[in-house]
This record gives structure tokens, sequence and C-alpha cells, in this order.
């Protein structure tokens, strides 16, 4: 992107110039000092707009950096409260099975103890005869004080384990409300997150009215050749090739405007052009230190995160169901979750394309390419410049119609797809996950 505003920069250079000379011939009398400062006017003015309008481009580069780099910390705290939340759930769910455990144990010692206690009743009605009354029935008499020695141990015993289990179940019972409050505190968290996170992106958005402006034509373009584009890699290299044409046609112009200044008939016009590039040159080299990536990709193996709070529904390489292999992973999502690039690059695509639905490709560089499919919302641009842990899009409730898996749609939560291609050819993108996130890919 950056590249591009330099030589959209340099095409509005060698556009004033020739104009405002143009206008200096129109208006030439038969007075050769009169011309001349005709041409110095005109060259002064040209070169204050031009220098103006460099500078509101890097004034809105900056503001939209301040609100990237916002978005970015936003986001790391949102994924934060997103594995609470899951971790509360987990917990919760862990509670209320032993809490349906306690309950059954409670209700088995209720009724064994309702049975002793039975018993009790039926012996007290028909109690055996006193020795006193009866003192010949010294046998029955015994075995009724046998019986009752025999039940008072297990009466004891059950009584203390009916109060334990109260016990249990009453501790569970706390336990839960408070996991509940813990998880609604956590949900009331991340929602406040992501009302701060929808702020920034209108930030960023709002930073990049200029940008946008400049770069609408190219935006146009890739949605035609989107638009014609029969399969992935035809678009990639659809991109490549029209980025290629581009390049020629901006050294066309650069030759022009060499061509221009050989001509050049006055001092005055040629010491104009040589300030004008090398202010241009200046503001190029600081536009390019703003878009530099923290980190080359090469560089970057076994650093990366997921671009989604989730885990691995299907690796790379693993049968799709429709009769290929699958070129990319796919991850399980909670839905609505936020998206996040994973690498620092450029937004080369962002819109929907056939099978893939919402699509964003990010260029990190080194000709890898980064895409993310399956999104429900997308607010990243084409051209756009996004650091790692950036937000790009929002996923869904539930699975997008990626046709890319024949059981795709029987999944249980949202999928983002994700796909690395280096040369424009799919690779395995597990070496650069996290050690953690390579276990969970085996």
């Amino acid at each position: 992107m950056i590249r591009l505003f330099c030589h959209i920069l340099l095409v509005l250079l060698i556009a004033n110039n020739l104009g405002g000379l143009a206008q200096a011939e129109i208006g030439r009398s038969a007075d050769p000092t009169h011309d001349l400062r005709a041409v110095e006017t005109e060259l002064s003015r040209t070169t204050e707009t031009q220098a103006a309008l460099v500078r509101r481009m890097v004034d809105a580069i900056r503001a939209q950096e301040e609100a990237s780099s916002k978005l970015v910390n936003l986001a790391a705290t949102a994924r934060q409260q997103e594995e609470a939340l899951a971790t509360a759930a987990k917990r919760l769910g862990k509670l209320q099975a032993d809490n349906a455990k306690a309950l059954i144990a409670l209700a088995q010692k209720r009724e064994s103890l309702s049975k002793l206690l039975a018993g009790l009743q039926r012996l007290e009605q028909n109690p055996p005869p006193a020795l006193v009354v009866s003192p010949g029935d010294v046998l029955q008499a015994l075995r009724g004080a046998m019986m009752f020695g025999a039940v008072i141990p297990d009466l004891r015993r059950d009584t203390e384990e009916l109060r334990d289990a109260l016990r249990d179940v009453e501790a569970i019972k706390m336990a839960l409300e408070a996991e509940k409050q813990r998880a609604a505190d956590a949900l009331a968290a991340l929602e406040v997150t992501r009302a701060e996170m929808a702020t920034a992106v209108a930030e960023r958005q709002k930073a990049a009215t200029l940008i946008a402006a400049e770069i609408s034509g190219e935006q146009e373009k890739s949605n035609i050749l989107a638009a014609k584009a029969k399969t992935l890699k035809d678009l990639v290299a659809t991109l490549e090739k029209a980025k290629a044409e581009e390049a020629k046609r901006l050294q066309r112009a650069a030759e022009e405007k060499a061509r221009a200044e050989a001509e050049a008939e006055t001092r005055a016009r040629a010491e104009a052009d040589v300030k004008a590039a090398a202010q241009a040159a200046a503001e190029a080299e600081r536009l390019k230190a703003l878009a530099r990536p923290a980190m080359v990709f090469s560089q970057s193996l076994g650093k990366l995160d997921f671009p989604v709070q989730g885990s691995v529904w299907r690796g790379f390489g693993a049968d799709t169901g429709l009769d290929g292999k699958t070129t990319g992973v796919f991850l399980l999502a909670s839905a609505r979750a936020q998206v996040l690039s994973p690498v620092d690059g450029i937004v080369e695509f962002a819109g929907q394309f056939h099978s893939y639905d919402q699509l964003v490709i990010i260029n990190a560089g080194e000709g890898h390419l980064v895409l993310l499919a399956g999104m429900h919302e997308i607010s990243a641009a084409q051209g756009q410049s996004v650091r790692a842990g950036e937000p790009v899009g929002i996923m869904g409730e539930k699975p997008a119609a990626m046709l890319l898996a024949s059981d795709l749609n029987t999944a249980k939560a949202p999928v983002l797809y994700v796909e690395f291609r280096k040369k424009n050819e799919p690779i395995d993108p597990s070496p650069w996950w996290r050690a953690g996130r390579k276990e969970a890919m085996r």
C-alpha cells in the first residue's frame, strides 16, 4: 500500500508540473523576463500544493497506525476474555455434573434412612416383652435387645452420611452461583471490549478515508478481477498480473517525467522538479518506514497464534470427502468471535469469493500469502496495512457456506478456514504455529 501511495504521489507530481507549465506557456508574452517570473510562480504554487497533499497522507497513515495499534491491544484483551469465558463455561459444566451426582447421592441416603426409620417404627409398634413383665420369654427379649444394638450404629452412620451429602450439595450450590457470577462478569467485560474495538475500527476507517479515495480505483479493479477469476489460484495470479501491469504503467510515467525534465527550457523549472522529486522520495521513505513489518515472515516459524480462539476441526492434508485433500486448516470458533491477522502484511483482497465466502488475503512478504475464509463480516480493506493481532473480521453464528469439505455443514460451531501459500502454492502452516498450537494440530 505504501508503494502505491508513493507511485500515486509521483504521478500527481508529473501531472501538476506539466499542467502548470502548460498554462505558463499559453500565457507567454514577448517579454522573456515576464515569462520566467510566471513559470517560477506556477512552479512554487504547485510544489506547495503537492507538499500539503503529502503531509495529509502521512497524517492519515499515522492516525490509521495508531488505531491499528489500539486494535491490536484490544484484540489481545478480547482474546483473554474469550478464554476466561470458555474456562468458566467448562467449570460450570463440571459443577453442574457434580451437583447432579450429589443430588442423586442425597436421594439415595434419604431413601436408605427412610427405610431404617420405617423398620424402627414397626418395631416400636410391636416391641419385645420386658423381662420384668414376662420373665418366662427370655429368648424373645434377648432377640429384641440384639436387634436394637445392631440398628443403632447403622442409624448413626446413615445420619452422618446424610448430613455430609447435604453439606456437599450446599457447597456445590454456592460454587455454582459464584461461577455463574464470574461468567457473567467475563461476558460483560468482553462486551465492553468489543464495543471499544468497534469504536477503534470506526476510527481506523475514518483515518483511512483519504487513503481509500486514492486507491478506490484499485479496489474496483480487484472486484472486477475477482468476478472473472474461476479459482483462487486464478485470482491470486490475476492480482499479481494486474500489479505487474500497474508497475509497468508507473515506469512509463516515470520515463515520461524524465523526458520532460530533459526537455526543460529553463533553470527554474529544472530546480523545481529536482526539489519536488527529493521531497517525494523523502516522504516515500517515511511512508515505507511506517508500514515496515515488525517481523520477517520467514523468521516467524513457531511464533504465530491462531487467528481465532478455538480448536482444530480438520488439519492440513486431511480427506475433504470430495475426492481430495485439504490445503489448509479448519478451526472451530465461538459465535461472533474476533478474527485476527496472524501476520504483519498488506491486504491484497477483501470480499466475497465463490465457495470461500468472505475472504481476506494478506501478503506477508517473501512470496507468502495468508488466506482467511468463512467469516460473517470483514473489517479489512484492500491495500490496508495490518499488523499481527489486528482484527480483520468477525465469525457468524454457524458455519459459512464454504464448499471446501463434504461435512462442513455438520460442524457444531462456526468454522474459519486458514491457508498459507508460497509462490501461489499451498503449504502446511503447522511449523508456523506456537508449540501449543502444534500439539493441537496432531
